[in-house]
């Protein structure tokens, strides 16, 4: 509507005072008013015709009657301009078949008509409004469909977002999974080397076709985004035009607006295929090994030997007791000096630590070398190497400032298997003091740095620790555990994890409240009255 009443102040400006119309030629005089040149020569005419031959030359304005000389008459080229832009418009908003101004809209039709085409059959019936009534409502709907086409581009938007991260994510993973195939194959590649080359190369096929899959996805929404980008521009310069732009072909336009869809992309699973398993070449070195009287009296690394077992027990998990009394017996025969056996436990340590597959089996064999293992070397015992040797760990990984995230991933692997390690010497009160507080420091590590990784793994230690440490801090008197369920209570709230670990950690803090899944605690009262 206002720039309706501007267009009509523009052309009330423009008008000629003496004809009435749009001034062709407009000249300007001495006192300010403008006519159509040939309007005022006409009047001048007139005028000089009825004056006596001496006062000619003087003539009085038509409209203020001050009077002008012939020569003061200068042409306006501006107001030239301007009114040849309002007769272009004027005819750009007549009707071509009646001339008439365009100043209804047919709300049945969709179109701009005339008065005359009001009355016409076609329109006979139909439901008009002025330009200036029905043109508000339609521009709000074009801004509503602006707001659908902006929410459609933020999904899109959205969902690059979500894919780049899982190509990054993937090659993360990738990445992780080609450095877990060549440590499996690094003591073996005298042996292996034909089936590294093997899996890495299933692997980097696997890789491709999954990246390439991504890939696809990812320039779909590209061309999606720069589509509705388009229709975003198209509707928003409609918008911003006149009433009667806003109005022209409008159904056609929220017609192609309502059919705009966003395509997401097909989800694809990130989940490695290729597995690293034992090579059919191991069960030859297997045979090799069980043929054998003495063990690995025919020379083969203390590694291979080490690495083989493992992948018994993963095999073969219920005959694990057996397995490991054998192992311990093998060993005593092969292990007799202090070199071979900071080998072992490195071994044993770095295989455990590898896979989480291995995790708790390493755990589990560590606690039994510790007690069962016999070694005739100068430091004798397993336990004090291995401690020792988890020492080198932890120590770095408790200075804060030198984590970088390959340190975060070897300090959550060394928290998973000291949670598996520490947890049957507690129970039993092996090898003197409890190590509860070197526990809780893990713990204070993990909760003090709380993304994601790092509370995933606090959970996974507490669900295997989680009973035995708190009965431990119960009987020594102190309240840790309450302490750590506060934390993570305070985390849930203030820290930014995602929503899967969130959820994570209140499920823990139930499983805590239900006395860790071992029923209700029974009061001492309770006890006594049955």
């Amino acid at each position: 509507m206002a720039s309706a009443s501007v267009s009509k102040k523009m052309q009330e400006e423009a008008t000629c005072s003496i004809c009435l119309h749009l001034m062709a030629e407009p000249v300007s005089i001495s006192c300010g008013h403008s006519y159509c040149q040939a309007c005022l020569l006409q009047v001048m005419g007139l005028s000089s015709s009825s004056q006596s031959q001496q006062h000619r030359e003087t003539f009085p304005c038509p409209q203020c009657r001050a009077p002008f000389q012939r020569d003061s008459l200068r042409p306006i080229k501006q107001l030239g301009s301007l009114i040849a832009a309002l007769q272009e418009q004027e005819q750009e908003l007549s009707c071509q078949e009646h001339g008439e101004r365009l100043h209804l809209f047919c709300e049945n039709e969709g179109q701009l008509i005339c008065w005359r085409c009001e009355r016409d059959g076609r329109h006979k019936g139909h439901n008009t409004a002025l330009v200036e009534d029905a043109g508000p409502s339609y521009r709000e709907k074009l801004q509503e469909a602006v707001r659908k086409m902006r929410k459609l581009k933020e999904e899109c938007t959205n969902q690059k977002a979500f894919t780049a991260k899982q190509i990054a994510q993937w090659k993360e993973k990738i990445e992780a999974q080609r450095q877990k195939i060549q440590a499996g194959f690094q003591n073996l590649h005298r042996f292996l080397r034909k089936e590294e080359r093997s899996y890495l190369r299933r692997l980097e096929s696997e890789e491709q076709r999954t990246l390439q899959r991504l890939r696809v996805s990812e320039a779909d929404l590209d061309q999606q985004s720069r589509q509705l980008e388009s229709h975003i521009r198209e509707l928003e310069e409609r918008c911003q035009a006149s009433a009667h732009k806003v109005l022209q072909d409008v159904e056609g336009a929220l017609s192609r607006s309502q059919a705009v869809r966003m395509e997401t992309p097909e989800a694809l699973s990130l989940e490695i295929e290729t597995e690293c398993e034992i090579p059919d070449v191991c069960f030859e070195l297997r045979n090799r090994l069980k043929s054998h009287q003495g063990p690995c009296e025919d020379g083969l690394p203390l590694s291979v030997f080490v690495w083989d077992f493992f992948n018994r027990l993963t095999e073969q998990p219920g005959s694990c007791e057996t397995d490991m009394e054998q192992f311990a017996e093998t060993l005593s025969g092969r292990v007799t000096t202090d070199e071979a056996l900071e080998e072992l436990v490195d071994l044993i340590y770095q295989q455990a630590t590898s896979e989480p597959k291995f995790c708790c089996l390493g755990a589990r064999l560590c606690n039994y070398l510790s007690r069962h293992l016999t070694i005739r070397s100068q430091r004798g015992r397993f336990f004090p190497v291995l401690l020792q040797r988890l020492k080198t760990d932890y120590e770095p990984l408790g200075q804060a400032g030198t984590r970088d995230e390959a340190a975060w991933k070897r300090f959550r692997k060394l928290v998973l298997f000291m949670g598996e390690f520490y947890l049957p010497l507690e129970i039993e009160g092996a090898h003197g003091k409890a190590q509860t507080p070197f526990l809780w420091w893990l713990l204070e590590v993990l909760l003090s740095h709380p993304v994601d990784d790092n509370l995933i793994c606090a959970v996974q230690f507490l669900k295997v620790t989680g009973p035995a440490l708190e009965d431990a801090w119960k009987a020594q008197g102190r309240t840790d555990m309450d302490e750590v369920i506060q934390r993570i209570g305070n985390i849930v709230l203030d820290a930014p994890c995602s929503e899967g670990v969130r959820h994570m950690l209140l499920t823990l803090v139930e499983l805590r409240s239900s006395n860790w899944g071992r029923g209700p605690v029974t009061s001492a009262s309770e006890r006594s009255s049955t």
